[in-house]
């Protein structure tokens, strides 16, 4: 996408410094740059780690601790249930600016974390809000479906460990 982007600004017809003023378009093409903080990214390891978006430490860093909050979840996805695995292996946050409500990163440990996390990469970078996040219906019994039900706010102190779906 960065190369794309570069191939664009380079190739769009607008003159650099050194050529003819006069060959300027009249209307000049909209700078594209990459934004390298809303890519989804995925470490396949055997329980995938998904990411898109803010870290809680960089929102804090950005926002302040007291505009950041993040709502977590440990659970047990179904198929893995039927393992009979003990504890909650796998994790889910999303980490939200407080005062404007906005998702600024979601990130979540589980199987299919790669599929999952493309797209609410598009979610993040229009910029959705927490509001919005947790009105969308879950298909059940879905990892996925874990990130818009999160409901336990880290602050709050609650246990955020599920059992059962």
């Amino acid at each position: 996408m960065a190369g794309r982007m570069l191939a664009r600004r380079l190739m769009s017809g607008v003159p650099r410094k050194s050529e003819d003023a006069a060959a300027t378009p009249a209307v000049p093409a909209k700078v594209e740059y990459m934004d390298y903080k809303k890519i989804a990214t995925t470490v396949f390891t055997p329980l995938e780690l998904g990411t898109v978006g803010l870290s809680e430490e960089d929102a804090i860093a950005e926002h302040g601790a007291d505009s950041v909050d993040s709502y977590i979840s440990s659970f047990t996805p179904l198929e893995m249930s039927l393992l009979h695995l003990e504890g909650n292996p796998c994790l889910a946050k999303v980490v939200v600016n407080t005062d404007t409500n906005t998702v600024l990163g979601m990130h979540i440990a589980a199987p299919n974390a790669g599929e999952i996390i493309q797209g609410f990469g598009v979610a993040i970078k229009k910029g959705i809000t927490y509001d919005e996040l947790t009105t969308v219906v879950g298909i059940h019994p879905t990892v996925a479906e874990e990130l818009v039900t999160l409901s336990i706010s880290k602050k709050s102190g609650v246990d955020a460990n599920k059992s059962g779906c």
